[in-house]
């Protein structure tokens, strides 16, 4: 080793490089414009030949081979590796001695190399960024992944979950379908199209005797994951994520509220047409509909939470400027749905469906829902029919969702009743559509595939050797 340069002694310099001091016939370490250079030479070992087996120490000639070895932050740092190329005195093969350094064929170290795979582990790091933090270029640290990441299919569970997210964009579909196994909450796989033929197609290819393992599947209301799975899994009931039904009754309340504001305008707009023949009794209307239009415009949450603890009567009232009254939630609400008779009705609906899947189970579930199904049909309000005929159309799956699939004891010691449901594929549908986000987006979808299996499922990791392709960047 050069005497101008760090003592061979030093164990943490030589951890940086996997080093060891017996390895090692030269070191020297320099500064340049382009970062840090290592020059390394190592101890001379006899060697096997890959011919003929024989074991040789003759050295026909010297190659620096230029290795990325970036375990800096920020700082380039480069490996310039002499290494030795024997020939066997028996067959006169020619071969280079062990690189300890980096992948045969390649100039890019192990450790940059895992640390390239470590931190695209995080769905929030780009190939981009985690190219510049390790000095390579972006389609280098993509190659890497592609070498090492091939994620398999895991086996279907006895409780799938399906669901779509709109993440990647092909000539036969726009939404990426998510299959995640609702007891372990990991993503089983994900196919680039949600079509009924190539749904069919991908469970097909699985042996019946996987399939018919599963017992339970929830999906939110698209009609062709019904079909398949009927189709597909012969043993599995079908389950309608609540979520997705109540949704579709608060976008069929929410009609009703903008009916509402439609014809408080359209009667606001013929007084504001003669403002200055209106009676004292037509002027007290038209501030009256501009406070209900302003209550259903800027409150129109209210309708939809879930949160009753901001309903407390006793909460503390506040002045509000339009109500020309102090007011508190609760009483912003009364106002609201005392509105519309519509509206209150809509309202009502709504918490009684929230109450059947509080408190009903399995045993009594049809009992209830059907008797929601007779009030809706029969009430006057249109919106409440139309999702009548939704509840009609779903009313087993409705009632699979009751299905109790868990039981968990919490600190207090109370049971806890854990049904099928889609919240964890929905956390999963915001980090797909982060990786997309964050990346601009992908248009290699085997890449996009592995890189969401890889990143969301914590046990996935990757090949410790690459496999090598034609063309594949160094």
């Amino acid at each position: 080793m050069s005497a101008d340069t760090t003592s061979i002694s030093d164990n943490d310099i030589l951890k940086l490089f996997d080093l060891e001091t017996k390895n090692i016939d030269d070191l020297n370490i320099s500064h340049s414009k382009d970062g840090i250079h290592v020059f390394v030479k190592l101890a001379l070992q006899p060697h096997v030949c890959p011919v003929c087996g024989n074991m040789t120490s003759k050295v026909k000639t010297y190659y620096t081979k230029t290795i990325t070895h970036s375990v800096l932050s920020n700082v380039k740092c480069v490996i310039d590796y002499k290494a030795r190329r024997f020939i066997c005195p028996h067959c006169h093969k020619t071969f280079y001695e062990n690189n300890p350094f980096a992948f045969e064929g390649k100039r890019i170290s192990y450790q940059t190399v895992y640390n390239v795979l470590g931190d695209l582990k995080d769905p929030r790091i780009t190939f981009a960024k985690v190219a510049k933090r390790y000095n390579i270029s972006a389609s280098t640290a993509a190659a890497i992944f592609d070498q090492h990441v091939n994620i398999p299919r895991r086996h279907l569970s006895s409780y799938l979950c399906i669901d779509e997210v709109y993440a990647f964009k092909s000539y036969r579909s726009k939404y990426v379908c998510v299959l995640l196994d609702y007891s372990s909450q990991n993503i089983i796989d994900v196919l680039p199209s949600r079509h009924k033929a190539d749904l069919i197609n991908y469970f097909s290819a699985i042996p019946r005797q996987e399939r018919e393992k599963v017992k339970l599947c929830s999906f939110d209301m698209w009609e062709t994951y019904r079909t398949v799975c009927h189709l597909m899994f012969p043993n599995a009931l079908q389950s309608v994520d609540h979520f997705h039904v109540i949704q579709e009754l608060n976008n069929q309340v929410d009609k009703v509220r903008i009916r509402v504001m439609n014809r408080i305008y359209k009667e606001k707009k013929e007084l504001l047409k003669r403002i200055k023949e209106l009676t004292i009794q037509e002027k007290n209307r038209l501030e009256e509909l501009s406070t209900q239009y302003y209550a259903l415009k800027k409150f129109n949450w209210m309708i939809f939470t879930n949160n009753n603890r901001i309903f407390d009567p006793n909460q503390e009232k506040r002045y509000n400027a339009v109500f020309k009254r102090y007011m508190n939630y609760d009483d912003i609400l009364s106002y609201m749905l005392g509105i519309d008779t519509d509206l209150e009705t809509a309202y009502e609906y709504k918490y009684a469906l929230i109450t059947f899947y509080q408190k009903c189970t399995t045993e009594n579930a049809k009992a209830v829902l059907d008797e929601i199904i007779i009030d809706l049909r029969s009430c006057k309000v249109a919106e409440m029919n139309k999702f009548a005929n939704t509840l009609i159309k779903w009313k087993y799956e409705i009632i699979n969702s009751l299905i109790i699939v868990e039981e968990k004891i919490d600190k207090n010691g109370n049971v806890i009743h854990k049904r099928l449901n889609n919240g964890i594929i929905e956390n999963r549908n915001k980090s797909i559509k982060l990786l997309k986000h964050s990346s601009n987006g992908y248009l290699n979808w085997e890449r996009f595939r592995n890189r969401i299996l890889y990143s969301l499922n914590s046990d996935s990791t990757f090949f410790m050797f690459p496999t090598f392709k034609k063309n594949d960047s160094d």
